[in-house]
């Protein structure tokens, strides 16, 4: 049979029930103590007191005189009776020392012998306190001898019924039970008042939960293919999962030190200073360059924290190149099979007509022009990603009607510090965006002017176009993320993307441009 799951102890009952049981523990304890050293202090004390009556007792004058003497009960019972009503004593009783009584509260026995077997002591001129079992029943006596002029005449007892000094007992030890359960009480209402507050800090969840989460966390953490990192307020890492060790290159345990240690240029003690989060920014670190989202951590609208998760830019060309231009690089190589089947269409259409001198003419034309481009191109960029960009680029202005020139002095080597896509990247945003804005004059007037120079340890990029310009009133957001001047469409992020790309190099950019006269772009990159 299938094994039944047991059901887990809430969280709130377990804290309740180890409360009230400490509670309980600490309760019995102190009401053990209190037992064992109050109570027996109260009966000293109440012995103590008869000891003092006794001792009252056995220094009046009439009391010494009147021991051992016929009829001196007439004396002693009085006073001794007086004495016992206003200090509350069971019996006081004054004997001589052949142990008869002249004084005890039933008159009936004073003559007779004293009652008890605990006075032989007292006779010898002890004084002390005892339990013993009189005419009147069990009592805790107190028993002073009486001297006159210096000889033992008699001796007193005072005597306090053992009821009675129960019934004191119970008394004290009722109200150190109220006390016990007060306390308990108490601590139930404690004890469910603490579990409440630590199961709202814990959002409710019960343990077998927050271990569930935590490994859940934890799977999650290393699964993803993003580095993760999470600092607390201080800056202090609390959270590193593997890809993000591979990536900052860390091979041991640093939760707890200062993240700026291993990411020098970090940015998430801003991002927790102003508690605003930042999107797809571009970061270097060691010889790689990741693209990193930080995002403040809030706890009841508190930020207590932040987290960035960072891919290596190589693992995002894909998206890099869908926003940079790379893709349409493609679709210019397209659109040049396109132009080619056009003239393949023309040559045919010549040698039909018989026009075979036009033909071979046409032929030599345009293979020539293509021969001088590619050349160029060949023999001045080192770079092949760019070489094909610029050959795609090349095509697709002549299909629209562009005057696309790059300067005959142009050279660019192999790379040493900068990434081939970063160059496709740049030069392919800032040539689409010279296109759109050439489009918006007529033809004949649609001009590109492209340069790169790649000397002095830099790469100097130029695009120049003829295109209207950009108003003044505008000039400050063309960097700006999502910034853009299309009608009902998605944009904004090329030129954005450029800026983050030079900037990740320490590299500079910048533009300038007139209306009516059209822009031009300068870009400088360490190399």
């Amino acid at each position: 049979m299938r094994q039944a799951r047991k059901t887990p102890v809430k969280m709130k009952n377990k804290i309740i029930f180890l409360v009230v049981l400490l509670i309980i523990i600490t309760l019995l304890t102190v009401g053990v103590i209190i037992e064992r050293v109050v109570v027996a202090r109260f009966e000293n004390r109440l012995g103590q007191h008869a000891l003092d009556i006794a001792h009252s007792v056995a220094e009046i004058p009439e009391i010494k005189e009147y021991i051992g003497k016929p009829n001196g009960h007439l004396v002693i019972q009085p006073i001794a009776d007086e004495i016992r009503k206003k200090t509350d004593a069971e019996f006081i009783v004054v004997i001589d020392m052949n142990r008869i009584r002249y004084s005890h509260p039933v008159p009936e026995r004073i003559g007779k012998t004293f009652v008890g077997g605990d006075e032989g002591p007292v006779l010898q001129g002890m004084e002390y306190t005892s339990k013993a079992v009189g005419t009147l029943g069990p009592s805790l006596r107190a028993l002073v001898p009486v001297y006159k002029d210096g000889r033992q005449v008699g001796a007193v007892a005072v005597g306090i019924m053992i009821t009675d000094v129960n019934a004191m007992i119970w008394s004290l030890r009722r109200w150190i039970i109220l006390a016990i359960i007060l306390g308990l009480v108490i601590g139930v209402i404690g004890a469910n008042y603490l579990a409440e507050n630590i199961k709202k800090a814990m959002f409710g969840l019960e343990p077998h939960e927050i271990a569930k989460l935590l490994k859940e966390r934890e799977a999650v953490l290393e699964s993803v293919r993003e580095g993760i990192l999470a600092v607390d307020r201080e800056g202090k890492v609390t959270v590193l999962n593997n890809e993000a060790r591979r990536l900052l290159g860390i091979n041991k345990d640093i939760k707890g030190e200062d993240v700026s240690l291993y990411v020098p240029n970090t940015r998430l003690k801003e991002v927790i200073k102003t508690g605003q989060a930042e999107y797809d920014q571009e970061q270097r670190i060691l010889n790689a360059r990741i693209l990193t989202n930080r995002v403040p951590i809030k706890v009841n609208d508190e930020v207590v924290g932040a987290i960035a998760s960072f891919r290596d830019m190589t693992e995002v060309r894909a998206m890099a190149e869908e926003l940079t231009g790379v893709k349409k690089y493609v679709d210019a190589l397209r659109v040049q099979n396109h132009e080619f089947l056009n003239k393949l269409h023309t040559i045919s259409g010549l040698i039909q007509l018989g026009e075979n001198d036009s033909a071979v003419e046409y032929i030599s034309k345009v293979s020539n022009f293509h021969q001088n481009i590619i050349s160029f191109i060949t023999r001045k960029i080192k770079d092949p990603s760019v070489g094909g960009l610029l050959l795609g680029k090349s095509g697709r202005c002549r299909e629209l009607g562009i005057d696309f020139n790059v300067d005959r002095d142009s050279f660019l080597g192999p790379s040493k510090n900068i990434d081939s896509n970063t160059l496709v990247v740049i030069i392919g945003n800032l040539i689409e965006n010279a296109m759109e804005a050439v489009l918006k004059v007529k033809k004949g007037k649609r001009k590109i002017y492209f340069s790169i120079f790649d000397e002095s340890n830099r790469v100097f990029i130029t695009v120049k176009d003829t295109g209207p310009g950009i108003p003044d009133e505008i000039k400050d957001r063309v960097f700006e993320k999502g910034f853009t001047t299309k009608k009902d469409e998605d944009g904004g992020y090329g030129l954005y993307l450029v800026k983050s790309l030079v900037e990740s190099y320490n590299g500079e950019i910048y533009f300038d441009s007139v209306l009516g006269r059209g822009t031009e772009f300068t870009v400088n990159l360490p190399n």
